[in-house]
């Protein structure tokens, strides 16, 4: 999970909206027991929504997997499996609207 994150940080894409986006495409973020709007409410307090820091995600996944009966091991696993295919969606969306932005 840390290296996925540290992916993201790299290349900008550490915001609170990616950040739930990643949890999301690894079904963390069900829904049902745990919905988008219960996660957001996790990072309210972060200093920059558009650059969180590790240890407040960390944080973040910790306090959902407590609630969650799971561990956080559990839910890193989960994160870093899914987290190179979502740093590759991350990265082929911001490319294609350079791209878009550069045609106009």
């Amino acid at each position: 999970m840390d290296d996925a994150f540290n992916n993201l940080k790299k290349q900008n894409q550490n915001t609170v909206d990616n950040l739930i986006a990643w949890m999301k495409d690894s079904k963390i973020i069900d829904g049902v027991k745990v919905t988008e709007e219960n996660a957001r409410k996790l990072f309210s307090d972060v200093a920059d929504a558009k650059n969180v820091e590790i240890a407040k995600f960390r944080e973040a996944i910790g306090k959902l997997a407590l609630e969650q009966k799971k561990t956080m091991e559990e839910f890193a696993n989960t994160l870093a499996a899914e987290g190179p295919k979502f740093l590759n969606a991350v990265v082929a969306a911001v490319s294609t609207l350079k791209e878009n932005l550069q045609k106009k």
